[in-house]
């Protein structure tokens, strides 16, 4: 049984670099087309933002070397490694070895839209969303440092990843108070709601405009909004299911960007909304996924990843988002 969970380990992490080397050639290639953010901005060469912490961000979404434009198919390849190494964590953890499965969803999850459209468009924050998919993928193998250290790097990858590891803060002191506390619903309750009004005086202070445009086309705020509010809603109807330690970890991490992603609908940041939320959609399928029994996961996880797909398409990203 142990030789054939390293074999199943290894076939796993060789058909991720081999699938995310050929994705990335692809996508890099315009296999796919390019966003208007590609045309409007990401077409120049090794582009570096005043930002600090946008600096790294711009120029690997860029790279250009001896006059060869590869920022896409870099971006493109990590985007595809991170979010296999995540399915296998989440694979891994629930002791589900189905190679083909694996496979299938790995394939959808690359075509749904926080991954396509992050390849040439949104590339900052898709750089962002590839170190949040390792720091969640090494909190569910207990790597607890270094999921800290990727979660760090995000931070100077897109603006946004302060927000997200403001996120990753709260997670850790609650771990380390709510031992403390009789009621835990309670203190998670207290904790949410504290830190989504935290959320709307910081949003506040830094002076962020509002905005009227949508990612792609269509209006998915309150599409969003609904998955957060289920999100807790969930959360809390299965507070009571025994899960390993590791994904009660990203579990509770989900539930704080529930709880603070709203804010940014409050103070009318309208699409920096769906682009907070869109980092988290993934790992929230999964998430939701790993509540049922192995086969009953799968076809959750295949089912919600189609709707996804489905979603992904019907909202435009393959005709108005990469054109």
């Amino acid at each position: 049984m142990l030789l054939k969970n390293k074999i199943n380990t290894h076939l796993a992490l060789l058909s991720i670099l081999i699938i995310s080397l050929t994705y990335g050639f692809y996508v890099g290639e315009g296999f796919y087309g390019y966003s208007n953010d590609y045309y409007a901005e990401y077409y120049q060469s090794n582009l570096i933002y005043p930002s600090i912490r946008e600096k790294l961000g711009s120029y690997l979404s860029t790279l250009t070397i001896n006059k060869l434009h590869i920022g896409v198919h870099l971006t493109s390849f990590f985007l595809a490694f991170s979010s296999g190494i995540l399915l296998r964590a989440f694979f891994k953890i629930k002791a589900q070895n189905s190679t083909i499965i694996f496979l299938f969803i790995y394939i959808v999850i690359l075509h749904t839209h926080p991954i396509i459209m992050s390849t040439s468009g949104a590339m900052r924050q898709g750089w962002t969303m590839v170190f949040i998919f390792f720091s969640l993928s090494a909190l569910l193998e207990d790597k607890k440092f270094l999921s800290i250290f990727f979660i760090l790097i995000s931070v100077f990858l897109h603006k946004s990843g302060l927000f997200y590891f403001m996120i990753y803060l709260v997670m850790l002191i609650n771990l380390n108070i709510h031992k403390r506390f009789k009621n835990k619903k309670f203190l998670l309750v207290t904790m949410g709601i504290s830190f989504f009004v935290f959320s709307c005086y910081g949003l506040f202070f830094l002076g962020w405009s509002s905005a009227k445009h949508r990612i792609v086309a269509g209006d998915f705020r309150y599409l969003w909004l609904v998955v957060n509010l289920i999100y807790i809603y969930f959360y809390f109807y299965n507070f009571h299911i025994k899960l390993p330690k590791p994904i009660k970890n990203v579990a509770i991490f989900l539930y704080f960007h529930a709880c603070s992603s709203p804010a940014f609908l409050v103070m009318g940041l309208n699409w920096q909304y769906e682009r907070i939320n869109m980092v988290v959609g993934i790992p929230l399928i999964l998430m939701i996924s790993s509540y049922f029994t192995k086969k009953s996961s799968y076809l959750c996880l295949s089912l919600l990843l189609c709707m996804y797909l489905f979603l992904t398409i019907f909202q435009g990203m393959y005709v108005i988002g990469l054109t």
